[in-house]
């Protein structure tokens, strides 16, 4: 081999070496899905790999979740990194829009036992971290649920009472806004805005009286959805209760819940809270649970739509 064959070799072997290096320093959380859920797994951290701990056999789809350029994600995730070395951690953060979120950390306990103490937003249940065995071996915890109530400056502060643990991340996840989605007894469903959970960074559940609606949709990559349970399946119609202001409607939208997709063009209703009834489409839903998304194609004007609910009706 030439010298500058070898030194060419050798820089690209370096590279490849630092950037898989950076790469497991950039890694906050691993996880998988299965079905509509997200299920975390422990890791393992080296200097040059990550090593998930899971049992099964079967081959399935690990997601690392990494840190980006800026802390929150186009699909509403926030990922933040420890502040410092020192083992309480507080962050001033930009929040884009009010709204709810899974607190999520993930830490390594090599021994004893601690008391995860957070201070988000008056929220401030504390937690029991067990330990993981290694400084190593990392693990997420559910800390419970934050509520911005306005976006702007947030203070996310934690603490720790107990043995010391080490802090990998921690992961604002966008939550359901409301409560658990049952079938009525007349086998209908009501996707109301205020149960919805947020995919995105702008769309909001705006809580008001006279709005209590799906609002500020100015992206198109925002997008949102509910998670609900059929107890008696069949066909059902879709009927969106939408409002747009005046000259803002024919944005393109689409609603998709497992492989099923209906198009629709929003309709002018004159102002953004005065809802109308609309029947778009149908979907077959068989016994289970589902994910029902709202996901906007095409931007006609300044903003997309507001949305109060949808309503799934039984068509016999």
């Amino acid at each position: 081999m030439s010298t500058s064959k070898f030194i060419t070799s050798f820089f690209s072997l370096l590279f490849a070496c630092s950037i898989n290096a950076k790469s497991t320093d950039h890694v906050a959380n691993i996880s998988l899905i299965e079905g509509n859920k997200l299920k975390h797994l422990d890791f393992t951290v080296s200097k040059t790999e990550i090593i998930p701990h899971y049992k099964d056999s079967k081959k399935i789809d690990i997601q690392q979740e990494k840190f980006g350029d800026k802390p929150q994600l186009d699909d509403g995730r926030i990922l933040l990194m420890p502040t410092s070395d020192n083992i309480d951690q507080l962050w001033k953060y930009n929040a884009s829009r009010p709204g709810k979120y899974w607190l999520e950390l993930v830490y390594s306990l090599a021994h004893g036992k601690s008391t995860a103490l957070p201070n988000v937003s008056s929220y401030r249940v504390s937690t029991k971290l067990n330990a993981t065995g290694s400084e190593n071996h990392f693990r997420n915890i559910n800390l419970g649920k934050i509520y911005f109530t306005k976006s702007g400056t947030q203070k996310i502060e934690l603490k720790f009472k107990g043995q010391k643990p080490k802090v990998r991340a921690v992961i604002l996840r966008p939550a359901p806004e409301g409560e658990k989605i049952e079938q009525n007894l007349d086998r209908s469903i009501l996707l109301h805005s205020r149960d919805t959970t947020i995919h995105g960074t702008k769309v909001q559940y705006e809580n008001k009286p006279h709005k209590n609606t799906v609002g500020f949709w100015v992206n198109t990559s925002d997008q949102v959805y509910w998670d609900f349970t059929v107890a008696n399946g069949g066909e059902f119609y879709i009927e969106i209760n939408q409002g747009c202001g005046s000259n803002q409607g024919g944005s393109q939208v689409a609603l998709t819940v497992n492989d099923q997709k209906i198009e629709f063009i929003v309709m002018d209703t004159g102002h953004f809270q005065n809802f109308i009834p609309r029947k778009v489409g149908k979907v077959n839903l068989n016994r289970g649970e589902h994910r029902f998304w709202i996901k906007p194609i095409k931007k006609a004007h300044g903003a997309i739509m507001d949305v109060r609910h949808i309503k799934l009706i039984p068509t016999k």
